[in-house]
């Protein structure tokens, strides 16, 4: 069974000191397959840097909408030199962040049109961090056609109203551990509601691991939690929920059509005896 975290941070300073063994502990749960997203210019590279490491490891690049004070839109630009590495399949995570950093709207407004624009010219899709802004975000991607690039809204917040304009206009909706907490009906009626073909999982580890972890630091392992309730609420095999995520994962970010390009069975096992570090 393939498994694909579509969100983490793994290259943050949380794993410095044991970043081998949750690779290792990864690779053992099924999950072959990661997204490592940048957050400002040094944090895209070192993203970059991780990815290098393995088959199956990505990275985006990206500033994070919470650091808008910091930087401006020729810095967004500047991000396109990175974007030569194979390893970078994306651009973001971009949007707005309402909830932490409100006062800095109109310089994220500013970041999340660079990045836009970044990724049109690049060829790559968008992730979109949208806490608290639901209004804004839509409007910023209607008045750039922002739309176009295609791309994910990460750790879905909305509603089935908001998942029904994403989806219309081709989008992903990603689930994040949050899926199972009690209080996460709203989310749960929006997995409910999404085809499965439009759906994926991630852990935006080191945050929001799903229960029975939460409030300890996530890690790619935990996702299975995740896509146990996916599969619970779609009614559908933990098999097919992985299956049917890796699948979207590949036709978003890798350009491939469903059911093509996965690893050989064989190949992981083989890279899974191979423990890193040994």
């Amino acid at each position: 069974m393939h498994i694909t975290d579509s969100h983490n941070h793994l290259h943050f300073r949380e794993y410095k000191d044991d970043f081998n063994e949750v690779m290792n502990k990864s690779f053992a749960s099924g999950v072959d397959t990661m997204l490592l997203v940048g957050i400002d210019p040094e944090d895209s590279l070192d993203a970059q840097h991780k990815a290098q490491l393995f088959d199956g490891l990505y990275s985006s690049i990206g500033i994070h909408p919470q650091k808008a004070d910091l930087y401006t839109y020729d810095d967004v630009q500047a991000l396109a030199v990175l974007a030569s590495n194979q390893k970078v399949i994306a651009v973001g995570e971009t949007g707005f962040d309402l909830f932490r950093t409100p006062g800095s709207i109109a310089r994220q407004e500013v970041l999340f049109l660079a990045h836009m624009d970044l990724a049109k010219d690049l060829g790559l899709p968008l992730i979109i961090h949208d806490r608290d802004a639901h209004i804004e975000t839509i409007a910023c991607l209607d008045e750039k056609s922002g739309w176009d690039s295609g791309g994910v809204f990460h750790c879905f917040s909305g509603d089935v109203a908001l998942a029904r304009k994403v989806l219309d206009h081709g989008f992903f909706i990603s689930i994040p551990g949050v899926v199972t907490y009690k209080n996460a009906s709203r989310l749960r009626e929006v997995v409910r509601f999404c085809p499965l073909e439009m759906l994926l999982v991630e852990t935006d580890a080191p945050y929001l691991s799903p229960v029975p972890y939460r409030g300890k630091r996530n890690d790619p392992s935990y996702i299975r939690q995740t896509l146990q309730e996916v599969a619970r609420l779609k009614m559908v095999s933990l098999e097919e929920a992985a299956r049917s995520t890796t699948y979207n994962f590949q036709k978003l970010f890798l350009k491939k059509a469903p059911g093509k390009g996965l690893p050989e069975q064989s190949d992981v096992k083989e890279r899974d005896a191979k423990k890193i570090g040994s």
